[in-house]
């Protein structure tokens, strides 16, 4: 499989299975003489064997109702094309997807690629409207981005991209701080609201590591939990290293409005000691 080997869960005698999803491990890394042709051919058989599963007819009902908890700025261009009797939900001008890893060379980021592709397929985000940087990006990966019909960001941006209308964050994996310069850039109620990130639990983060972490990583992380929804990835994938603690985060205006105007009001740019930064910072 390309340089990684799958671990399953050893049996014991003729004791039954217990379903246990399969780890994925990189073994051995792909040469960087990968053509863009035979690369492309390995994210659509990834994409394919991922659009034939329960796990991504589960995932299509998950992030469609969270779309539909977004502000729609065009309602009828958006619902237009869907088929009444389906969820309605919003289509999102954009996609940006930031820290995706070398899909050439881990197979976990090319899972994730793949389910981007589907996602963008399924959800019929306009052409161009699928945005993607990643600083490690090599030359056969932006050709292969390219040749999906996805921007390729030229500028590190350090997910500080501000919102004025629906998008989708696709930030699996992403370190913390990354996510709290997005919400930085997002940070009062009437941008919040559009904005849908995919990525690790904002939940667990808060629960499982200690508030001094937080406050020096990811303040603004740590201050939005509280009103932000959740939506659990289904987790009945292949490989469960793959989307493990990833959620689906949503920000309903009606949880925002709970908020003092105060709340808003003190957001400081954020800084990072160097010890603790999780994202390659622009030049």
């Amino acid at each position: 499989m390309d340089g990684f080997q799958v671990v399953s869960r050893k049996k014991k005698g003729k004791r039954k299975s217990t379903g246990a999803p399969d780890i994925l491990v990189n073994t051995t890394l792909v040469s960087d003489n990968i053509s863009d042709t035979n690369l492309r051919r390995k994210v659509n058989l990834a994409r394919d064997s991922i659009t034939c599963t329960d796990f991504y007819t589960d995932f299509k009902a998950k992030i469609k109702e969270c779309l539909n908890k977004v502000p729609c700025i065009h309602h009828e261009e958006t619902t237009e094309s869907q088929p009444k009797d389906q969820i309605q939900y919003v289509v999102p001008d954009e996609i940006v997807s930031y820290g995706l890893g070398n899909f050439a060379e881990c197979l976990i980021a090319r899972y994730q690629l793949a389910l981007l592709v589907a996602l963008r397929d399924d959800l019929q985000v306009p052409p161009n409207s699928v945005l993607l940087y990643d600083p490690k990006f090599l030359s056969v990966e932006k050709d292969v981005l390219t040749s999906f019909g996805f921007q390729v960001l030229k500028e590190n941006e350090e997910a500080k991209r501000c919102c004025e209308r629906p998008t989708l964050f696709y930030m699996p994996h992403c370190g913390k701080s990354l996510y709290n310069n997005l919400l930085f850039a997002n940070w009062s109620p009437d941008r919040l609201c559009h904005v849908v990130i995919i990525g690790n639990s904002f939940t667990n983060m808060v629960q499982n590591l200690p508030s001094s972490t937080l406050k020096r990583c990811a303040p603004l992380v740590m201050n939005i939990q509280p009103f932000t929804e959740e939506v659990v990835f289904p987790g009945n994938f292949q490989y469960q290293d793959v989307f493990n603690d990833t959620v689906i985060h949503v920000f309903p205006k009606d949880n925002l409005s709970k908020t003092a105007v105060e709340f808003w009001e003190d957001c400081s740019t954020p800084t990072y000691d160097e010890d603790d930064l999780e994202f390659i910072p622009k030049s």
